[in-house]
């Protein structure tokens, strides 16, 4: 009878220690392991410290790096997939985007080559024309590349500006005035380059009726032959009285 209330005991014992074990210890591990974690939004902050932080709560962190784009904070975090505040596992892939940083790039020589295939070159490397300007040319084919400013083994960052001076093939007998009034005036600086002249003296007026820098008045007639490459001066409407 002794023996028998002695396995009682002891079977009774143990019952409860399992039973605790279950309750406190493997239940708790298993809830916990399969617990969804809300993932934070992690955007514009740096990515290390992004990373870190995801990585703190049990997710795996993967950074990829996008194009420059000057409106962004170089290393900042622009994008995360999943959305921010899905509920995840642990041990999730986190993919974050950060911006990058500008990178240096040492210049092309564009000299001879077409405006075209410029362009296209340009827009690989990360980098944008400023100004063209357009010159008559007996050497350089037209619309190829005469010369380029800033000089070619230069080197600048992703997202500089680059200005071309661009052949329009042999001179002509005469020049011909273009019409400029009520032309933007970096329109009509294009304009008078390409009509192989140049631009003259500008004086600013104010006008309520027109844009910030329209043209109002240009000092050689629209149309007039000329035999060399005059300037041509303009007035420009202001809002500035």
């Amino acid at each position: 009878m002794k023996t028998v209330y002695k396995y009682i005991v002891s079977f009774s014992f143990f019952l409860i220690v399992g039973l605790f074990l279950l309750d406190n210890v493997f239940l708790s591990l298993y809830v916990n392991k399969n617990k969804d974690i809300y993932l934070p939004d992690v955007r514009f902050i740096d990515y290390e410290i992004a990373k870190k932080n995801l990585s703190e709560i049990g997710f795996v962190v993967e950074v990829l790096f996008s194009d420059y784009d000057p409106e962004n904070t170089p290393g900042n975090v622009i994008k995360i997939s999943p959305r921010p505040f899905s509920k995840l596992k642990k041990g999730r892939i986190v993919k974050l985007t950060a911006a990058s940083d500008k990178n240096d790039i040492v210049l092309d020589d564009f000299t001879d080559v077409s405006l075209r295939n410029a362009k296209l070159i340009l827009n690989r490397l990360d980098l944008r024309i400023d100004t063209l300007i357009y010159e008559y040319n007996n050497s350089v084919k037209k619309n190829n590349i005469i010369t380029q400013y800033p000089k070619p083994s230069k080197l600048i960052k992703s997202n500089d500006m680059v200005t071309f001076v661009v052949s329009q093939g042999d001179p002509p007998n005469y020049y011909v005035t273009p019409n400029l009034i009520n032309l933007n005036l970096n329109k009509a600086k294009e304009k008078i380059s390409r009509a192989g002249l140049l631009l003259g003296n500008i004086e600013y007026e104010y006008s309520k009726d027109f844009l910030n820098n329209t043209v109002l008045e240009q000092d050689k007639t629209p149309g007039m032959k000329l035999s060399f490459p005059a300037r041509i001066n303009l007035i420009v409407s202001t809002d500035n009285k």
